[in-house]
């Protein structure tokens, strides 16, 4: 069985603006004529539309690289190895390991790279190596251009601020902002009633109350009024660098984040303000009075549920409210008339962990369950034998379908309608077989024994943990995501809502 990986480069994007050639067409007919002459049939192709720098970003070769570690494959074709990885070394390492362990080969125009052949192995690696460093130096010389464009007034980012949308400029690259006639006078109004003593969330009930929707959501919400506020945009300016991505590693897992930074780059843009500079400094200070002194926030997160719930009915993440008034700490949807009913903090992190245990236990029995089942059901493997010879003289009749085309014998639609029966018939009989693949019927049992310890730690050690940090810790070790639902609102339905929690398998 083989299969192919398509990926558009950044290089790729630019060069399709320049000629406007479909760069994974270009691909996917060079790999088609590689395949043929090597009389070699793609079962799977993996087309890949994002240029993302690493595996986690890419779900087509996340799920290739499932299928290669399975030892599915023979064989994968790519237009060149840098297609496949452009990630630090632990990502390059894995996608090696992939192909090595599982004695697949990567199979390219100008070469095939044999993973059991040392000199084959060595020169992939340093394909993988060569394709990072070219991502780094096209990073640079974007970054290097974005900077220049900036410093001269253009806009380089790829989402407009409200009440703006952006323009080609002529005879010279880049883009500026330019009015945008259906929502810059809401900019205007959200401005006057703001240099008018009027807070922001008057400004957003307003708003709503009018009808007026943003770009991407149904109502205004006041984060969204007072980052509006506070943009220098309106006023005529480019702001960069404002809210860069920042990396930080926490448990062997990569988190990015994005925080407001005091030096940052402001300069004079090239297109029209909204408001005046006066009006813009009056209606901030008028803001920050309403709002009143600003309150640094803890270094260290509140929540022990952060990240992780999020609201089952707009599917905003659920938020602390700390109620200063002495009451307990409540978990809220921060979408304002949301109909998502919040609860007290303490009654949801009791259901998390009641559901905890009953996973726990239903783990145990499955494992139970299924030690018993392999105890009573031997491995057939004459059955598989079988279907893996089935399999191999389906592909070669397969084969044979090209030479009769070729020679004529076969028209085109008889070709396809034959190939394409026997591509059904190897498709049906790989289903079959992974019913007699141990290594498959195992893996479901082997996440759920690896998660296991993992959640006795949880369950033992969640109520002893002093800061919600360390109860998020905990929580991220074992949970993807909780969604959260309530409808009833009052007493006597404190704790009538549903949770559904998606286990890190």
């Amino acid at each position: 069985m083989y299969g192919a990986y398509l990926r558009k480069s950044r290089a790729d994007l630019e060069l399709e603006k320049a000629s406007g050639i479909d760069t994974l067409q270009r691909h996917r007919d060079i790999i088609k004529n590689t395949a043929k002459s090597m009389n070699i049939n793609i079962d799977i192709w993996y087309e890949e539309v994002v240029s993302g720098e690493t595996i986690e970003a890419r779900p087509k070769v996340q799920e290739m690289l499932f299928k290669v570690e399975q030892g599915i494959f023979n064989g994968i074709f790519v237009v060149d190895v840098d297609r496949l990885a452009r990630g630090d070394t632990a990502d390059q390492s894995r996608i090696s390991k992939a192909f090595s362990f599982s004695s697949t080969k990567i199979i390219t125009p100008n070469k095939i790279y044999d993973p059991n052949n040392d000199a084959d192995e060595e020169y992939f690696e340093f394909g993988l190596f060569m394709s990072r460093r070219e991502y780094k130096t096209i990073n640079k010389r974007l970054n290097r251009g974005r900077l220049s464009s900036v410093n001269e007034g253009k806009y380089v980012g790829s989402v407009c601020p409200y009440g703006y949308t952006k323009e080609k400029l002529k005879g010279q690259k880049g883009y500026k902002l330019v009015k945008n006639e259906n929502e810059y006078k809401v900019i205007e109004i959200i401005f006057k009633l703001a240099c008018n003593n009027v807070g922001v969330s008057n400004i957003t009930n307003h708003l709503n109350s009018l009808g007026n929707k943003p770009r991407k959501a149904k109502v205004w919400v006041s984060s969204s009024i007072r980052s509006i506020l506070e943009n220098p945009v309106y006023y005529g300016m480019i702001k960069w660098n404002w809210r860069k991505i920042e990396k930080k590693m926490m448990n062997g897992i990569i988190y990015k984040s994005r925080p407001k930074h005091q030096e940052y780059i402001l300069v004079k843009g090239l297109h029209e303000p909204i408001v005046d500079k006066e009006t813009w400094d009056l209606a901030n200070k008028n803001s920050k009075n309403k709002s009143g002194k600003s309150i640094k926030k803890s270094l260290t997160i509140q929540n022990p549920l952060a990240g992780l719930i999020c609201c089952g009915v707009c599917g905003r993440t659920l938020q602390r409210r700390n109620y200063r008034s002495g009451h307990i700490d409540g978990l809220v949807c921060p979408l304002p008339h949301c109909k998502n009913v919040g609860s007290h903090l303490y009654l949801v992190e009791n259901a998390i962990l009641t559901s905890l245990k009953e996973i726990l236990n239903n783990y145990n029995k499955m494992i139970i369950d299924y030690q018993k089942k392999d105890n009573i059901v031997e491995y057939d493997d004459s059955s598989k034998e079988i279907l893996i010879n089935e399999i191999d003289k389906t592909k070669i009749q397969l084969n044979k379908t090209f030479d009769l085309l070729e020679q004529e014998i076969y028209d085109a639609d008889t070709f396809i309608k034959r190939s394409t029966i026997l591509k059904d018939k190897i498709n049906t009989l790989n289903k079959q077989l992974e019913k007699y693949n141990f290594k498959d019927k195992n893996k479901e049992i082997r996440k759920i024994k690896d998660i296991i310890p993992n959640l006795e730690n949880v369950i033992k050690n969640y109520s002893s943990s002093i800061t919600a940090q360390e109860k998020n810790n905990l929580l991220k070790t074992v949970i993807n995501k909780i969604t959260y639902i309530k409808a009833a609102r009052g007493r006597g339905h404190e704790d009538e809502f549903n949770l559904n929690i998606e286990i890190k398998l």
